[in-house]
């Protein structure tokens, strides 16, 4: 099922994002600090642990978010929120970098990439880690939602080549 709405979802999204031109100028800046604004909160959330991972989860992702982690893996909203309990997770360390957008839509709609390395705990197991992502934000009633987040992980052979 998740599968067939992710196939939906990119059906809809991607002519409309290959037809549309991205935007410039005031609206895209805009967008880009609002959305900024709510990574700085996850970034801070992550590292300060307790609750907040998954509060952030619960306001700025879409319920039907599709989500494709490193082992390919694409978690509903309720497993990521699971993923993110005190006691199963904690982020010891963040940075985040390279931030590039790309706005659409009049500016409802970002894409988003950038690069994290970190060192987070999963079940007691810690583990260094520097990835780059790729999310999709749609502004809603006024309120950014997070519908796609994609990881992938840089190995030492991926970084070779960059």
């Amino acid at each position: 099922m998740r599968k067939f709405l992710f196939a939906i979802l990119l059906a809809v999204l991607l002519p409309g994002m290959a037809a549309a031109q991205a935007i410039t100028g005031e609206k895209a800046d805009q967008v880009k600090r609002e959305i900024m604004k709510i990574e700085d909160e996850k970034l801070a959330g992550l590292l300060r642990g307790g609750s907040e991972p998954v509060d952030w989860i619960k306001q700025y992702d879409a319920e039907e978010v599709a989500q494709t982690n490193i082992d390919g893996s694409s978690p509903t909203k309720a497993e990521i929120e699971a993923g993110l309990q005190p006691g199963v997770f904690k982020m010891h360390s963040m940075k985040q970098d390279g931030h590039r957008f790309r706005v659409y839509d009049d500016g409802k709609v970002a894409v988003v990439t950038y690069h994290a390395l970190g060192v987070l705990e999963r079940n007691g197991k810690v583990t260094p880690r520097e990835s780059n992502f790729s999310d999709v934000w749609v502004k809603q009633n006024g309120a950014w939602l997070r519908v796609l987040h994609a990881e992938r992980e840089i190995t030492k052979k991926s970084a070779a080549a960059q």
